[in-house]
């Protein structure tokens, strides 16, 4: 993700962030601020703090900014999603690009939490998430079995997830996600190599 870029021109100035949502600007147009997603631009009429056309304006910007449960602060946009995993990781197990952070829950260590697709999914996206009590398998999404690896391992394969833990996965290609966890002490779980389905 880039930086936010500042920018001026003869009737606004504002500041531009690339978000998974989409291009979001926030600037002053002469006596009006505003905010713009994917060039959909809404005027607010009041500064102080309101909720205007949907979008919670923290009151000093510094918690940042809410808009449909994604978070924008500090140039980085993330949702909170609950996901429970599943016998074949579909419905609650399924993840999609939108879940940027998840909260894992599982009745058994065999259920299933699946990623989203890779050739959907923008190369660079990052899913942090934690399971609590019970850990669970993770896999790459039912469609990319035969061809999209989670470190480096392809071919119908899992990784197993231990409770109580963190985990952070990138897509760095169309076809590879990379897997990291700590534990709830923070400290790093051994490399986890995923297995045979």
């Amino acid at each position: 993700m880039r930086k936010p870029r500042f920018g001026k021109n003869r009737t606004q100035s504002y500041i531009e962030f690339d978000t998974t949502v989409g291009t979001v600007r926030f600037g002053s147009e002469g006596n009006q601020l505003f905010i713009e997603i994917n060039e959909q631009k809404t005027y607010l009429t009041d500064t102080s703090r309101n909720i205007i056309a949907g979008i919670l304006i923290e009151g000093t910007l510094g918690a940042g900014i809410n808009a449909d449960g994604v978070l924008l602060k500090d140039g980085v946009a993330g949702k909170v999603v609950a996901h429970a995993a599943t016998a074949d990781g579909l419905t609650t197990g399924q993840l999609t690009g939108a879940s940027q952070f998840i909260i894992i829950t599982s009745a058994g260590a065999n259920n299933i939490i699946s990623l989203p697709k890779g050739a959907n999914t923008p190369v660079g996206t990052v899913i942090r998430g934690m399971i609590a009590a019970t850990g669970c398998e993770l896999r790459v999404h039912p469609d990319d079995a035969a061809s999209v690896k989670i470190n480096n391992i392809t071919t119908s394969v899992e990784a197993a997830i231990p409770a109580d833990t963190s985990i952070r996965v990138e897509l760095i290609s169309a076809t590879e996600w990379i897997l990291t966890a700590v534990d709830n002490l923070g400290a790093v779980v051994s490399e986890i190599v995923p297995d045979a389905v």
